[in-house]
């Protein structure tokens, strides 16, 4: 039996798509324990793995957080937006994260001991920094969002920019490297002086690329093709495909129009996802106003408790369908780009619109653009025309679905769980060694 701590930023797009990891380790036989936020205790205790709360400061509240610091939320998105969010959600909680996974590892039984821990728990850069203290079996990393790596074949992250690993490509690429690195000074000045503190001994790379190359082996959750090619991507990078939406395999009641799903030629589905979802006038009303007299059964999806004002003929409106069974009966998914919800649409083979800024998403849906899949309206609130025109472009172009589809076919090579599995033994076989 190997001890495994999974480590999660306590927020629910970094710890729900550890959850289903835990759960299939602890189905293994695996010793669980997973550390993050209290505010998550009950889901995780679900999956059979033992919680431990993150110490002092370190155990917040996304919303409360956001609540104390109400100059956060007049940040429109951008790079003030995550200067505050690196600097106060990622960068500030590192020592309490490091001090509660060495406790963790000090419950030494015997049993070789690995740590998981999602992108941006960055508790866990020390340890592969050479700071003193246990040093597990294997450090591995999940990616949870588009690769953040820099590379002389793409962009930098969060550009949104299509990869060039042309001569003329390269030399943008390295130009545009310096110039965020640049801008990003600061926060990199910060991090680095945060995992000093910790004892570290090796300097921190730049932030972004540190997520990917410090770990042992860094899993990611997605597919070579709908990432960037990087010539100089390191070795411990591996593709591992999606992981399942737990919330899709829950039973939930269908709503009464279900079977109008079933029975219609054309489903557009709309969402805003999980978390970007306070402010439906960003995607999910102009969509509807946009749909409303196209020959298509609308199925908007909130993602919370609310209500629509004004919901047109066409459309029907729930706070919640798994995406396992609505999928399977969409013809085209409208959606702000949300990492976890794109997987699973290409997974199952549907092709998008995609209006996202916030967070990841300008690079969600960059990326989900260029591999063909997706018309990308490169915005947070698109304008009611683009929605219809682009919605019209994909319905009317069998391209978009074609692409989706072999996409998806390359989902379905992988068993994220079982590959994830594999690796951890594979890493202790080989620090046994």
């Amino acid at each position: 039996m190997t001890r495994i701590i999974i480590a999660a930023t306590p927020a629910f797009g970094h710890v729900a798509p550890l959850r289903p990891i835990a759960a299939d380790l602890v189905r293994r036989g695996e010793q669980v324990t997973f550390l993050s936020g209290s505010a998550f205790r009950a889901s995780i205790e679900e999956t059979g793995a033992r919680f431990v709360a993150l110490p002092g400061e370190a155990d917040f509240d996304i919303a409360e957080l956001v609540a104390r610091h109400p100059e956060r939320a007049e940040l429109e998105p951008g790079p003030a937006a995550l200067s505050w969010d690196l600097t106060h959600v990622f960068i500030k909680p590192i020592p309490l994260q490091h001090a509660a996974l060495q406790e963790l590892l000090a419950e030494d039984d015997g049993e070789p001991a690995v740590v998981l821990h999602d992108t941006s728990y960055l508790g866990a850069m020390p340890m592969g920094l050479g700071a003193p203290g246990i040093r597990p079996a294997a450090v591995i990393g999940i990616g949870i969002v588009p690769l953040t790596m820099s590379s002389t074949d793409t962009a930098p992250f969060g550009l949104g920019l299509p990869p060039d690993a042309s001569p003329e490509g390269r030399a943008r690429n390295i130009e545009a490297n310096r110039a965020v690195q640049g801008a990003f000074a600061e926060i990199q000045s910060l991090a680095a002086e945060t995992v000093r503190a910790t004892g570290a001994t090796r300097e921190l790379p730049f932030f972004l690329d540190a997520a990917v190359t410090v770990p042992d082996r860094y899993l990611h959750l997605s597919i070579e093709d709908l990432e960037y090619p990087r010539s100089d991507a390191p070795a411990s990078l591996r593709f591992v495909g999606a992981v399942p939406d737990e919330r899709s395999t829950r039973p939930v009641a269908l709503p009464e129009w279900w079977s109008e799903v079933e029975a219609a030629e054309r489903v557009v589905v709309v969402t805003q996802g999980t978390i970007a979802n306070l402010d439906f006038t960003e995607l999910i009303e102009p969509a509807l106003e946009a749909l409303a007299d196209l020959d298509v059964l609308v199925v908007a999806t909130l993602g919370r408790d609310a209500q629509l004002a004004d919901v047109p003929a066409n459309a029907r409106v729930a706070e919640f369908i798994p995406f396992a069974e609505l999928l399977p009966h969409t013809s085209v998914l409208v959606s702000n780009g949300g990492f976890g919800g794109v997987q699973h649409a290409l997974w199952h083979g549907v092709p998008m619109v995609l209006a996202g800024q916030s967070e990841d998403k300008v690079e969600v849906t960059a990326r989900t653009a260029w591999a063909g899949a997706a018309v990308n309206l490169a915005t947070q609130r698109p304008a009611v025309a683009d929605i219809r025109r682009a919605v019209e472009s994909v319905l009317d172009t069998p391209a978009f679905r074609e692409r989706a589809e072999q996409l998806g076919a390359q989902y379905e090579k992988h068993d994220a769980l079982a590959e994830i599995h594999a690796s951890i033994g594979e890493l202790i076989a080989q620090r046994a060694a």
